[in-house]
């Protein structure tokens, strides 16, 4: 018996070692320490102890749930490797005696001693036998939500990678950056190991390889390293874009991407591996005493011969350290960083965008109570007191739950980064990027709209703004141009600037275009923001030859409406010489919108106050009418167009005359007009509410919303409002 209690003991300071060194992402590591605990239940039943028996097995169990992401916190799991090593120590010493194992098979979530894989989890060994290869032959139905994970986080890594790549071109032996880069390869490649997904696995492996060259410092980081870790992520990201699509349509995965050249190029860059990422260990056990230097050096030179190997085991082994003193000193340290990690929860979208809406009708809800309370709450005090309170939690409530949708803009910036690199490649060029507010939150939604606007302006600079890095020095720059993306908060929205420090853009050239194209007839009365605005009219190009990268005339126009759909606008202040600045203000979320109430009749109308450039009750003398043209208002010695909305809409006003109403100026594409309300009714952040399909495609309405008493008020879309304009 004590033979075997000494096998086991072996076995559990090699599968505790392993444990506390466990990243939860890496699947490679869990299925070493899953093949251990198997042979470890062999020696179990061997000894014939329930209590060793059920803990071996509840611990196999909760690792297979750990794989399939249905458990992912990894303490019960070091928690049962500790209680099977304190019940085999008192075996050894005491010979035998009941132990109660209820508190940490709760713990494991382990219900029967015979329930080793649960309907719907993966028989790995099963897997392993059939060698059923997921990438080749569809994947299975219960593969799917392990599969979901691996797309999104693969794809969060690889954006990580790129962004990290072009800070490490700057600084080539920075080791953080470098392992930062390393990290998420290792993650991808144990993953897509377990997964059964070859060609991403080997083409990440490889990767991961050169990059520990890196690491080792016996490759230089350079322009050469840096373009063919890039292809690696270009590949890597096609192929789990086959992935995803695979998993929406439900058939098999096409052949992937020839994943041989590419891998032959690193496999001939790199000449060995050398793991040495044991550094961290031996310094930490230096610190604590438990080791010298010469230790820790003897040991990093065995490691050279044995590069599998890390530096801990290699300790153990020269009998440098104890098992016992190296576990305990990685639990500890394991949980310090444990504290941060369980402060971060994983949220579906759906159920968060589901709050956000739940958490507007409580608002709308609360505010219909109040008003239709009235006098009542005036005079009650208690009931006064509630209401002031149910307004706070509400107003809290709304605040976090709008939170919850923030994310910083920092994703999106750091895209252009890369973006920023290959244009200038391409282009013959030289140009940096330089972030200011990254961390800057804004709506998800708006992020993502953002995105393609951000593209087109950045390809617009390098190809457009920037000279060539001789013609910079002959004006006196630098040969390498300047790009400078910025974000910030002013007045309850979030400004992107998009700066260059380039030729700027020239106006007489801009003119010369426009006029050609018959958008002006008289430049004399533009003021150089209504100049610089002309470019962005559809199919405007001031591009003497067309390129690879921009100068046919499309982008421009897309990048407006494309902001103008997210609610935004977007100004440009250039100096010819000095560069070109593009201001994008958009709102913080797209759920709430900032808007003037005004009444037509019975109707309740709600402009945004983004497209408002004034608001007054107009003189007779101020209205006439022009043959051919409508109804005109004069407002600041300009001709504005009046819009009738209550023709338009086929609503009963009570204003006949525009000085029996009020008139609302309002902007879109440097058109201004005027529209005629009968009541102004204050300044009010809304809920925005779909109409649903059957009302969505009404011209002038871009949604609704619920006032405080009850009753809809429609959001006007400029868009359609001046385009009903021109029909009438």
């Amino acid at each position: 018996m004590s033979d075997v209690i000494d096998r086991i003991n072996k076995r559990l300071q090699e599968i505790a070692l392993e444990v506390v060194t466990l990243d939860g992402e890496d699947i490679s590591a869990m299925g070493d320490i899953l093949n251990h605990l198997c042979d470890l239940e062999c020696d179990a039943n061997e000894l014939g102890e329930p209590a060793v028996i059920d803990i071996t097995t509840a611990l196999k169990v909760y690792l297979e749930r750990l794989l399939l992401k249905t458990a992912d916190d990894l303490r019960p799991l070091d928690e049962g490797v500790e209680c099977l090593q304190s019940i085999c120590q008192r075996l050894y010493a005491q010979g035998g005696g009941e132990t109660d194992t209820s508190g940490i098979l709760k713990k494991l979530k382990f219900e029967a001693p015979d329930t080793v894989v649960e309907q719907g989890q993966v028989d790995l060994k099963a897997m392993e036998e059939t060698g059923v290869k997921s990438s080749e032959q569809g994947f299975q139905e219960e593969d799917n939500e392990i599969l979901e994970d691996f797309i999104v986080e693969s794809s969060e890594n690889l954006s990580s990678i790129e962004t990290s790549l072009m800070d490490l071109e700057q600084n080539p032996n920075d080791i953080e950056i470098l392992n930062s880069i390393f990290r998420p390869f290792h993650t991808i490649k144990g993953v897509s190991g377990f997964l059964n997904l070859k060609a991403i696995n080997e083409l990440a492996h490889s990767a991961e390889n050169l990059l520990d060259e890196a690491r080792n410092q016996n490759v230089r980081v350079e322009g050469k390293i840096i373009d063919i870790i890039l292809e690696s992520v270009d590949m890597l990201q096609e192929m789990i874009e086959g992935i995803r699509e695979v998993l929406k349509t439900g058939g098999t995965l096409e052949s992937s991407p020839d994943i041989t050249p590419l891998k032959n190029r690193i496999d001939e860059i790199v000449s060995h591996v050398d793991q040495s990422g044991g550094k961290r260990v031996g310094d930490i056990l230096i610190d604590k005493g438990i080791i010298t230097i010469a230790d820790l050096e003897e040991g990093l030179a065995k490691q050279k011969e044995a590069p599998h190997k890390k530096i801990g085991e290699i300790l153990i082994e020269e009998k440098k350290i104890d098992c016992q003193v190296m576990v305990s000193t990685l639990r500890e340290q394991k949980q310090s960083n444990q504290r941060h990690m369980d402060l971060l929860v994983k949220v579906d979208t759906d159920k968060l965008d589901n709050l956000v809406n739940l958490t507007g009708e409580l608002v709308i809800a609360q505010s219909m109570i109040k008003q239709g309370l009235g006098v009542h709450s005036a005079t009650d005090h208690k009931l006064y007191q509630n209401l002031g309170r149910l307004t706070q939690i509400t107003t809290g409530l709304q605040t976090t739950a709008m939170s919850m949708r923030m994310v910083p803009i920092k994703s999106t910036f750091h895209k252009m980064v890369r973006l920023v690199r290959d244009l200038a490649k391409k282009s013959g060029k030289e140009a940096e990027l330089t972030m200011l507010g990254e961390d800057t939150e804004i709506d998800r939604n708006v992020v993502e709209g953002l995105y393609d606007p951000m593209v087109h302006m950045i390809r617009n600079a390098v190809d457009h703004g920037i000279e060539s890095p001789d013609a910079r020095e002959r004006v006196g720059k630098t040969r390498k141009g300047r790009i400078r993306l910025e974000a910030y908060h002013r007045g309850g929205n979030i400004i992107v600037e998009i700066e260059d420090d380039g030729q700027g853009l020239d106006k007489d050239r801009i003119v010369e275009k426009a006029r050609s194209a018959n958008l002006i007839n008289d430049e004399s009365k533009l003021t150089d923001s209504e100049i610089f605005d002309l470019i962005f009219h559809p199919g405007f190009s001031t591009a003497k030859e067309v390129t690879d990268i921009s100068g046919r005339g499309v982008g421009m126009d897309v990048v407006k409406k494309a902001i103008e759909k997210l609610s935004g606008r977007v100004e440009i202040n250039s100096r010819p010489g000095h560069g070109t600045t593009f201001v994008i203000s958009l709102p913080l979320t797209l759920a709430i919108i900032d808007g003037m109430v005004a009444r037509i009749g019975p109707e309740r109308y709600i402009i945004p106050t983004l497209a408002i450039r004034e608001s007054f009750r107009p003189d007779k003398s101020q209205y006439s009418t022009v043959e051919g043209k409508g109804e005109i208002i004069i407002s600041r010695k300009k001709l504005l167009p009046l819009v009738r909305l209550d023709r338009a809409f086929n609503v009963k006003g009570n204003s006949i005359h525009p000085w029996e109403g009020l008139l609302v100026t309002v902007e879109y594409e440097n058109e201004q007009k005027c529209l005629l309300f009968d009541e102004l009714l204050g300044k009010e952040e809304v809920v925005v509410k779909s109409l649903g399909e059957s009302l969505k495609k009404i011209k002038g309405i871009s949604g609704g919303a619920i006032m405080g008493d009850g009753r809809i008020g429609l959001i006007l879309d400029m868009a359609g409002i001046f385009e009903i304009a021109r029909c009438h």
